[in-house]
């Protein structure tokens, strides 16, 4: 392009010089999902004075070419720079390129970046689809999920969403993509909930989960955990650390009878049995590097059985002490672990109650269980072992194969730490407690909410009476005169819920009051935590709070009928109202009873998400189910106009799981408290 004034810029004035040192990435490598970007040079100023200051060393634009090579824009300030994006590229079936690029910016502090950028998009609606015949030119397979097929035959919106939904994530902040397996795996295997781990291990900031995929008779598998546990106590993770098996059997048809491991290895490898026996096997050397003596005489066995047992000590609590059990009688003193008896008295070893080995594996539906996810993962899977490591708060990690030292499981941990490093949000809690929230996303669009309206704020209520109309304006007693005993959310998410609610009720003493407005048969709250709490239910369907086991008292009531609530002023610590406060009609009045039952410094916790019965809610929601930083905003306004002045420390926080539905957090606590 030609330059603002002067003579027309010759080629090579703009040019790219290959750095394969870049330093700290401030924007993180990315594919715009637009169709073009139109962009000057970035300038720097110090944010106390606005005076432009000299660009720190190691500053600037970041491109990569199609075989990965790194390269630094070097280029007048007087020119505007031209930047393919995703659509143009799949519009253009691959003949143009779209560029990718990253943002390193060393910034001194009080010196601030900026440069003008021009999104150059087409209406919303529009389908990205590639010229006939050329689908696979169009995409980028390979490098990011940023210009994969997903990309072809969606929205420009929808194609919006998912460039934002990357760009705000922990991976991107860490520079990595997850594999496709990564993500079909986690999705396979949800995350468990999170542990209550000793005082010591709590203060640390990961738990971990591992997910090992493997049969239990492959010594591989078996020395590459005995290596994992080594590098998890050193690096002082094992008590934040739970380790899950599943089965992918090496062979599901071995006989009954199984067969002699030295009569296998000469048939599948032509290893004799001197070899195998030998001092310098190398299954031999390395089982002693792990300090263990793997036994010659071990037969190779049908471990079905085995999974049945590991699958029922799973729901005892017990699968790891098991396994390793398990392991101990099979590696190390050649016992049949396909027989019952040694099932039995590993059960014990474990601490299972062995008289109920028997029932356990005649359980049909145990055993159907253990079939379908040996099918599941051996259609993704094509060795064994197998690892997924995640962090259990954000669920980001790894997953590998193979056998690896203890150096190298290190590694890998350090690799799961880092991906984890960018999550969690502290916020303000009750009685002017800190609450950390571990499974926040800091970047996440929602979190940002507030500070990105730098202070802002609506002077007076927003909103007029159209904005709380409805498709259905009938009486919601109506609706909701039948139980529905059902989840509205997926279970990942509704366990990121109960862990906003862990964090929050952990910051008060035993014995805290809480109203869950809006409720129905289940609260998701942290059961071990409501010993000697009043748990008051607020809903509209009676049977629906009779189901819910939490609850202490039980109201039945029309909020959109009649606002006031039952109970006297100053008497919770908290109120909480999941999934509903897109169907409140005057929620400013809502909001100031809630502020009334409150104790001074109590806490209101408000999660939203993008589920709804659609001709209940209220238009400002109905209108974009999607729009989770308005649909947010709106709930910071129903705190400030709720009553005015009533409230502080207003927080928001996105709480969405990795795999599931979102989940969005409005938080204040009453106004008033002094300590």
């Amino acid at each position: 392009l030609p330059p603002v004034r002067g003579e027309p810029l010759q080629t090579e004035d703009a040019i790219a010089t290959k750095d394969d040192t870049a330093g700290e990435y401030w924007l993180p490598w990315h594919i715009d999902s637009n169709f073009v970007t139109v962009l000057h040079k970035e300038r720097y100023a110090s944010e106390a004075t606005a005076e432009f200051v000299q660009e720190p060393e190691g500053a600037g634009l970041m491109v990569m070419n199609p075989a990965g090579d790194i390269a630094k824009l070097s280029c007048p300030d007087n020119v505007l720079i031209l930047q393919m994006g995703a659509f143009g590229q799949i519009y253009a079936g691959g003949v143009v390129n779209a560029c990718r690029h990253a943002v390193v910016s060393p910034r001194p502090p009080g010196v601030a970046r900026f440069n003008f950028c021009n999104f150059w998009y087409v209406p919303w609606h529009t389908l990205c689809d590639a010229p006939a015949g050329r689908a696979d030119q169009a995409v980028s397979n390979g490098w990011n999920a940023m210009m994969d097929s997903s990309y072809l035959d969606i929205t420009m919106r929808q194609g919006f969403a998912a460039f934002r939904k990357f760009m705000t994530s922990p991976e991107a902040r860490v520079q990595f993509a997850d594999s496709v397996r990564f993500k079909e795996l986690s999705e396979m295997i949800p995350l468990p909930a999170r542990r209550r781990l000793p005082a010591a291990a709590a203060a640390g900031s990961s738990e971990l989960v591992v997910d090992v995929m493997t049969d239990v008779r492959c010594p591989f598998s078996f020395l590459s955990q005995l290596n994992l546990e080594q590098a998890l106590a050193n690096m002082g993770l094992k008590d934040r650390a739970t380790v899950r098996y599943h089965p992918v059997f090496l062979n599901p048809n071995v006989p009954k009878e199984g067969e002699s491991l030295d009569d296998y290895l000469l048939r599948e490898y032509g290893y004799t049995k001197e070899f195998a026996h030998s001092e310098n096997y190398p299954l031999r050397v390395e089982g002693l590097k792990a300090g263990v003596e793997l036994n010659p005489h071990r037969r190779v066995v049908n471990t079905f059985d085995a999974f049945v047992m590991i699958h029922a000590a799973t729901e005892l609590g017990k699968q790891h002490e098991f396994v390793k059990a398990l392991s101990q009688r099979y590696f190390v003193r050649a016992e049949d672990i396909s027989d019952e008896r040694v099932l039995a008295a590993a059960a014990a070893d474990a601490g299972l109650p062995a008289s109920e080995v028997s029932s356990w594996l005649q359980d049909l539906g145990r055993r159907a269980q253990v079939q379908a996810m040996y099918e599941e993962l051996s259609a993704k899977l094509g060795e064994v072992p197998h690892f997924l490591l995640r962090d259990r708060s954000s669920g980001n990690g790894l997953e590998i194969g193979g056998h690896r030292s203890v150096e190298a499981w290190e590694s890998v941990l350090e690799g799961v730490l880092e991906k984890a490093r960018f999550m969690g949000v502290d916020i303000p809690g009750p009685y002017g407690k800190q609450v950390r929230l571990a499974e926040g996303n800091p970047n996440a669009p929602v979190s940002l909410a507030l500070g990105a309206q730098h202070g802002w704020a609506a002077a007076s209520w927003p909103y007029s009476k159209a904005d709380f109309s409805r498709i259905d304006e009938s009486a919601d007693s109506a609706m909701y005169s039948e139980p529905r005993l059902v989840n509205h959310l997926d279970d990942s998410s509704l366990q990121n819920l109960s862990e906003v609610y862990r964090s929050a009720f952990s910051s008060v003493p035993p014995g805290f009051a809480v109203l869950d407005l809006c409720s129905s048969w289940i609260s998701h709250f942290p059961q071990e935590l409501l010993q000697g709490a009043r748990v008051a239910v607020h809903g509209l369907n009676q049977a629906e709070l009779d189901a819910n086991t939490q609850a202490t008292e039980r109201h039945v009531q029309d909020l959109n009928q009649n606002s006031r609530l039952p109970w006297d002023d100053q008497t919770f610590d908290f109120v909480t109202m999941a999934l509903s406060v897109q169907y409140l009609t005057d929620p400013r009045a809502v909001f100031a009873e809630m502020h009334r039952v409150l104790k001074p410094g109590g806490m209101a916790i408000i999660t939203h998400s993008h589920r709804c019965f659609i001709e209940k809610a209220v238009h400002l929601f109905a209108a974009e189910t999607d729009d989770g930083e308005g649909h947010t905003h709106h709930v910071c306004n129903y705190f400030r106009f709720g009553p005015t002045g009533g409230w502080q420390n207003l927080s928001t926080v996105d709480v969405s799981p990795n795999h599931g539905d979102p989940v969005w957090i409005v938080t204040a606590v009453k106004a008033g408290f002094s300590n």
